[in-house]
C-alpha cells in the first residue's frame, strides 16, 4: 500500500466511510468552485500535508493533521482566499472549512456571494460600531460647518452609547435585518413615545446613509411609532403681562422680547445689534444658542425680517445701542449673554409669585402664536412672524382657534332660542 492509499485508509477508517461512498464523494469534485487548502507543513517531519478531497489533509508518514485551513477560489477573475467565516471564526478544522465552502458555493450559485463579508480586514470596517463611529464623525463635521446643532450631536451621542451599541455591537451592518430592528425596538426601556420615536428615527437615518453610500442594499423596515398630538401650553396676554411685571427691572428687557416677540429664549440670548433695524422697526433672527454654543443659524432657517412688537420696540429704544457685534440683551451682572439656566431661574421666581404655572417657552412663543390664531390672524402671517419653515408647525396653533367656533352657535341661531334655553336650564317660568 503506497502512502496515498495509506493516508486514505487512515482517514476513511477513522470517519467510517466505505469504498463505494468514498468514490461518490470524490466524483465531480473539480466541477465545483473553490477548494480547501491547509496552512503550513507537518510540524514533525516538515513534509507537505496530503490532501484527500472531501476527507481532509494528513501527513502520511507522521499521521498528523493540520490545525489551520483556508478556502481558495477564483471569483470574477480574481483569486480569493478566505481564512475565517462571517463571524470571524478561523477555520481550525477541515469540517468547519467544508461547511463554509458549501455555503459559499450556495451563495455563488444564487448570485449573493460577497467576498468582503469573509475577509477579516474588510469585515471589521462593516461592524456596526465602526460604521456608527464614521456616521458620528460625519455629523461632527456638519456641526462645525453650522449645518446641524450641537444639541443634535449630544442626542446622537446619548443614543449611540445607551441604546445602539449595547444591542448592535459586533454585528455586520450588511447582515442587520428588519427582524433585528424589531428585536431592538422590543428591548428598548420604557420611555415616552416621543423619545422612542427619536431613537428609531435617528437609527433609520443612519441606515439610510449606509444605503445612500451603497454599503447596504436596502434599509431595514422600522416599526411605526405614533406620537399623540400634543396641544401646546399657552396663556393669555394678561397673564404674560403679570409674569413680566414679576420680573426684576434689570432683567425685563430680554423677557419682554421672549414673551411678546415670539422668539425662542435661545434666539433672544443670541440677538446682536447688527440684526436690529429701528428705522424700519424690523429684526432678523439669524442665530441661536445650542448647548451654550452660539450657532449662526436658527432652527427653522427662515431668515427673514420680522416686525418688532411695540412693547419690544419701546425696550430697544430705551437701551444703549452697542457695536454691531454686541449682544442686545447681555446679563447686566456678567455683561455676557444670559445662560439658559439663569433665564429659567429668574422666570421660575415670577411663576411662583404670580401662580401662573407655565414654562418660559410656552409663555412666550406658544402664547404669541395661539393668541394670534384666536384673534383670527391668518396662519401664513403667523408662520412668517415666528419663522416657521413648515406650515404644519403653525397649524398646531391654528387648531386652537376657539373664537371662530362661535359660528356654530351663530349660524344655528342660538340667540333666537335664548329665552327658551334659559327656562329649560333654570326651570324658571
Amino acid at each position: 500500500m503506497d502512502t496515498t492509499e495509506k493516508a486514505r485508509y487512515l482517514l476513511t477508517s477513522t470517519i467510517g466511510f466505505d469504498t463505494v461512498y468514498l468514490k461518490l464523494l470524490l466524483k465531480d469534485v473539480g466541477d465545483m468552485p473553490g477548494v480547501i487548502r491547509c496552512k503550513g507543513k507537518c510540524q514533525n517531519c516538515g513534509e507537505e500535508f496530503k490532501h484527500l478531497p472531501k476527507l481532509g489533509y494528513i501527513c502520511p508518514g507522521c499521521q498528523t493533521t493540520p490545525k489551520r485551513f483556508f478556502i481558495d477560489l477564483w471569483y470574477q477573475g480574481k483569486r480569493v482566499r478566505l481564512f475565517s467565516d462571517k463571524t470571524g471564526q478561523v477555520l481550525d478544522s477541515y469540517q468547519r472549512a467544508q461547511t463554509l465552502l458549501s455555503h459559499i458555493r450556495y451563495e455563488i450559485q444564487h448570485h449573493v456571494f460577497d467576498p468582503s463579508k469573509y475577509v477579516s480586514s474588510d469585515m471589521k470596517k462593516f461592524l456596526f460600531e465602526e460604521q456608527i463611529e464614521d456616521f458620528f464623525k460625519e455629523k461632527k463635521v456638519e456641526e462645525t460647518k453650522g449645518n446641524i446643532s450641537p444639541s443634535y450631536i449630544g442626542s446622537l451621542t446619548n443614543c449611540k452609547d445607551n441604546y445602539y451599541l449595547p444591542f448592535f455591537r459586533g454585528k455586520d451592518v450588511r447582515d442587520i435585518t428588519s427582524k433585528d430592528i424589531r428585536d431592538f425596538y422590543h428591548q428598548l426601556p420604557q420611555r415616552k413615545e416621543k423619545t422612542i420615536k427619536n431613537v428609531l428615527d435617528t437609527l433609520r437615518h443612519f441606515f439610510r446613509n449606509l444605503c445612500r453610500y451603497e454599503i447596504i442594499e436596502r434599509v431595514p423596515v422600522f416599526p411605526i411609532i405614533r406620537v399623540p398630538e400634543s396641544i401646546p401650553s399657552w396663556t393669555s396676554i394678561d397673564n404674560q403681562l403679570k409674569l413680566l411685571n414679576a420680573i426684576p427691572t434689570i432683567h425685563k428687557p430680554i423677557f419682554t422680547c421672549v414673551l411678546f416677540q415670539g422668539v425662542r429664549p435661545s434666539e433672544a440670548r443670541a440677538l446682536k445689534w447688527k440684526d436690529v433695524d429701528l428705522s424700519t422697526k424690523t429684526v432678523i433672527i439669524r442665530r441661536t444658542f445650542s448647548r451654550s454654543k452660539i450657532v449662526e443659524r436658527t432652527k427653522g432657517r427662515n431668515i427673514k425680517p420680522r416686525l418688532i412688537h411695540p412693547f419690544v420696540f419701546d425696550v430697544l429704544t430705551s437701551l444703549q445701542r452697542g457695536l454691531p457685534e454686541a449682544f442686545v440683551f447681555p446679563n447686566p451682572t456678567t455683561r455676557r449673554p444670559y445662560s439658559k439656566t439663569r433665564l429659567e431661574n429668574i422666570f421660575q421666581i415670577a411663576r411662583k409669585q404670580t401662580g401662573i404655572n407655565i414654562h418660559l417657552y410656552a409663555a412666550g412663543r406658544h402664547s404669541v402664536a395661539t393668541n394670534a390664531a384666536i384673534a383670527g390672524v391668518d396662519a401664513r402671517i403667523i408662520r412668517n412672524y415666528l419663522g416657521h419653515a413648515d406650515t404644519r408647525t403653525t397649524e398646531i396653533y391654528t387648531h386652537l382657534d376657539v373664537v371662530s367656533q362661535k359660528q356654530i352657535f351663530e349660524k344655528c341661531k342660538v340667540q333666537e332660542f335664548k329665552a327658551d334655553r334659559h327656562q329649560t336650564v333654570t326651570g324658571e317660568k
